[in-house]
């Protein structure tokens, strides 16, 4: 999937809609900070890609690289998801979408409903 900003690209190599919890625990274990926009929190990944790539990728192309991207519902904004599994309980801040992550969300209310 790409999407096109003002002088850049976002290219996401993996898309995918969890439920709430699962994307905030995966958050947690990830070091990641999900954002949240209009009734939605994406989290974006990278596993295999390493910075270096993604940075040349994007100061030589002005491409921005998301290896993975989840999203999922969340009507209300909230600083905080906790989530609680079997005696685990983990707080995962959720912050403000801003720049490109404001383009992103925008992008993905418009095709939720046809991811799984």
């Amino acid at each position: 999937m790409e999407i096109k900003g003002k002088d850049y690209v976002i290219r996401i190599f993996h898309l995918d809609r969890k439920e709430l919890d699962d994307l905030a625990f995966c958050a947690y274990l990830s070091k990641k900070y999900p954002l949240w926009h209009k009734g939605i929190v994406v989290c974006a990944c990278a596993d295999v890609l390493d910075t270096r790539s993604v940075a040349r990728t994007f100061l030589e192309k002005k491409i921005v690289l998301m290896e993975q991207v989840c999203l999922a519902d969340m009507p209300q904004y909230s600083r905080m998801v906790k989530v609680r599994d079997e005696g685990l309980v983990v707080t995962v801040p959720i912050i403000k979408a801003y720049g490109l992550f404001k383009l992103l969300a925008e992008e993905l209310l418009k095709i939720r409903e046809n991811l799984e």
